[in-house]
């Protein structure tokens, strides 16, 4: 989802566009009073459009988060305080009203104005005012881009799409394995929490455009005590996942216990009982074989085809109907 937000000027670059675009401003009239009048009148108007557009599109950019899909909702929410949006979209709409307001009562007094001096200590009046009411918005403007930025880092995921989320605690190989399953390439590094945000990869289930999910860590603790590192990986859990691969690293070079690890997952599973989990070892490269379970290394690559197939057949099987109806994606 892409929410194509404009980037929010703060009041002093708001100020310095719309009276830039009003200095370029220049009429003519019958004779110097007039002119001047028309010049000054064509200023003001200039200002009011400028702010009247940018602030508009301002309040029109920013989403309707009540009707976001809920991955989108609740991922928001997490780092956001969303009231604190609300109303800021409200002082800045309030803004605009002012600004239009003023400079519409500015422009009555304009033609009773019968001296150059008279009609610019109006324009002063006006530019002044109106510096005014955006500086009284100024932390809501800042504020408003700041989470525009925090909005268009949140990765472009489908809805209508089979979705795969990787999940595990911090440093198992998460971030890796979902680079060698599909076109996500997603920062790797050999220490815990690399991961801060939820990534997006895709692949093909034999014809049919799946996405794969990159969480950040987790940690063996109860729901309250997780930050919002951790809860944004829940949230991309239950919103998401039509299959969870649990990734276990029994070398211990992340740093975690398997008796951590598997304490992990019993709160995973307890928690996503309605959702197939598949349980993946990595690191074989480190450990070696282990009876009864499936083991892959994300780093030499080992075993990695056979993890793809058994995805495939979880994906054909869960939504077999797409097969049976032929809607496979063969050339996206």
């Amino acid at each position: 989802m892409d929410f194509k937000i404009p980037p929010v000027l703060d009041a002093d670059r708001l100020m310095d566009k719309a009276f830039r675009r009003a200095s370029k401003v220049q009429k003519r009239g019958k004779d110097r009073e007039d002119g001047y009048r028309k010049t000054v009148a064509g200023k003001l108007k200039t200002v009011s459009k400028v702010l009247e557009q940018t602030l508009k599109r301002y309040e029109k950019s920013f989403p309707s988060f009540d009707q976001l899909p809920p991955f989108y909702r609740d991922t928001i929410h997490i780092s956001q305080d969303l009231d604190r949006v609300k109303k800021s979209i409200g002082a800045i709409n309030w803004a605009r009203r002012k600004i239009k307001r003023a400079i519409i009562e500015d422009l009555r007094k304009l033609r009773d104005c019968e001296k150059v001096g008279e009609m610019d200590k109006v324009r002063r009046s006006a530019y002044g005012r109106t510096s005014s009411f955006l500086r009284q918005v100024s932390s809501d403007l800042e504020f408003l881009e700041s989470v525009r930025k925090a909005l268009n880092q949140l990765p472009d995921i489908r809805m209508d799409i089979p979705t795969v989320v990787v999940a595990g605690s911090p440093n198992v190989g998460k971030s890796l394995l979902v680079n060698k399953l599909s076109s996500g390439k997603p920062k790797v590094a050999s220490y815990p929490f690399t991961t801060k945000e939820v990534g997006v990869g895709h692949f093909r289930a034999e014809g049919l455009m799946c996405q794969i999910i990159d969480t950040p860590g987790l940690l063996e603790r109860p729901m309250e005590e997780k930050n919002e590192i951790e809860m944004k990986a829940i949230k991309a859990i239950e919103d998401l996942a039509d299959l969870i691969i649990f990734l276990y690293d029994p070398s211990g070079t992340c740093g975690y216990p398997m008796s951590d690890q598997r304490a992990l997952y019993d709160q995973i599973s307890g928690l996503f009982d309605d959702t197939e989990i598949m349980e993946v070892y990595n690191k074989k490269d480190l450990v070696g074989e282990m009876e009864g379970v499936f083991q892959i290394s994300a780093l030499s690559e080992e075993n990695i085809e056979g993890l793809n197939r058994d995805i495939t057949e979880k994906i054909k099987y869960a939504f077999r109907e797409r097969w049976n109806t032929d809607v496979r994606e063969t050339d996206r």
